[in-house]
């Protein structure tokens, strides 16, 4: 491990020793081959770079970074486009090779907030196929492996298709052609790369058994946001929960449930009265954070009612395979005088981690995989959301009966 400030790195090494996990800044495998899936490191912290430096990607790299999702990419008739450049993937690698960090994870993630959707349709002469945009990709990465020197080349895919603003538009719904494409792709791809989901929270509710395919419904905490959805990526993971190796879910949604937990007490009386919304505690944080890790893994009916030939069903979500999204400074109520969007500091969070999850009839403690962030290009110039995860995540040096564990 190569660290930066001397107390960052006191606090990675310490965190390394005192919890026995690989992967805090290491154990990732990034290599693609036939036949030989890469692997993720445990614990996960992962950041989407958005444009970000060079410089602040490195920082949050020696801060505990070790998995970095380039955003973004599109797929429109069987091919792949977008602003993820071989320069921009260049000067990282060749930063991360002078700082021998190599184990670095890279994905590359797809969509993105206000993208329209065109993956699926007509292709030229076809229609636009889940294996047509496999093989794209693949040539697509090859290309900039060989354009980057050094370059062990993207380990995965990351779905992250999302709503749009203009509201009628038919980017506000998924339909089944899209669906068939981004499942046909992830299960084209499974048996050499990984492959992530992201929805932002409404997405892929467990505090809601509904179920239907636009991206037009209300929030709780403010009705007139009508850009909230309901469980529409869970049908896409119910129809293939094998193919999905991460699912990240947003809680920085914009009023987002647990924005509704975090500054309203998850109760619609308080929504207009004075107090509220409130501002959030480090407890609060790392209460509701519990609450979204027991209720993700525990899992949740959900009435598909038939669609897609899918029956009424549990959807959970090991926690192996479970990371939690936050958002960065931006969101701050402070910074953006408002709480539209929840911010978590990275301790409690951190801390929330260390309490893990035990599963009924078991006394086994599990942990989520880790933590994600958008974005790294809001990061300070020499610090990161990583550095108050990494300091939380330190303190599992506690015993496990001094833990606050949650059963599900």
């Amino acid at each position: 491990m190569s660290c930066g400030a001397t107390t960052q790195c006191l606090i990675a090494l310490c965190f390394t020793a005192a919890i026995a996990l690989q992967g805090c800044g290491g154990g990732g495998t990034t290599t693609p081959s036939p036949g030989k899936r890469p692997s993720l490191p445990q614990p996960m912290i992962a950041g989407y770079t958005s444009g970000a430096s060079t410089e602040k990607i490195t920082v949050a790299v020696k801060e505990g970074l070790n998995v970095i999702f380039w955003s973004f990419m599109e797929l429109h008739n069987n091919t792949l486009t977008g602003g993820v450049t071989s320069k921009a993937v260049g000067q990282v690698v060749k930063a991360l090779k002078d700082m021998n960090r190599s184990d670095v994870v890279h994905f590359v993630s797809f969509g993105g907030w206000n993208v329209q959707h065109r993956l699926a349709g007509t292709c030229g002469a076809s229609a636009c196929s889940g294996k047509a945009y496999a093989t794209a990709f693949r040539k697509w990465n090859a290309d900039m492996m060989s354009s980057v020197p050094g370059f062990a080349g993207f380990v995965g895919i990351d779905w992250d298709i999302e709503g749009v603003n203009t509201l009628n538009s038919s980017s506000n719904a998924f339909n089944m052609e899209t669906y068939e494409v981004m499942l046909n792709m992830s299960q084209a791809l499974r048996d050499d790369f990984l492959i992530s989901m992201v929805p932002p929270e409404s997405y892929f509710n467990c505090r809601n058994s509904g179920f239907d395919t636009t991206l037009r419904h209300t929030a709780e905490q403010d009705l007139a946001f009508t850009y909230a959805g309901l469980n529409t990526y869970t049908a896409l993971y119910a129809k293939c929960p094998d193919c999905f190796d991460l699912v990240m879910v947003q809680l920085y949604e914009s009023y987002s449930p647990s924005g509704f937990e975090l500054y309203w007490n998850g109760n619609t009386s308080n929504v207009g009265k004075d107090g509220w919304p409130r501002k959030a505690s480090s407890a609060d944080m790392t209460s509701v954070m519990n609450n979204n890790m027991k209720c993700l893994v525990g899992g949740w009916e959900v009435n598909f009612n038939g669609f897609w030939g899918l029956a009424n069903q549990k959807v959970s979500v090991p926690a192996s395979k479970l990371v939690m999204g936050l958002a960065n400074g931006w969101a701050h109520p402070v910074k953006s005088g408002k709480f539209k969007v929840p911010f978590f500091d990275g301790k409690p969070c951190g801390e929330a981690w260390c309490q893990g999850v035990t599963y009924t009839n078991s006394t086994a403690l599990e942990r989520i995989r880790g933590f994600m962030y958008w974005d790294i290009s809001d990061d300070t110039a020499n610090a990161s959301l990583v550095s108050g995860l990494m300091a939380g995540m330190a303190t599992c040096n506690k015993t496990s009966s001094e833990a606050a564990v949650f059963v599900v």
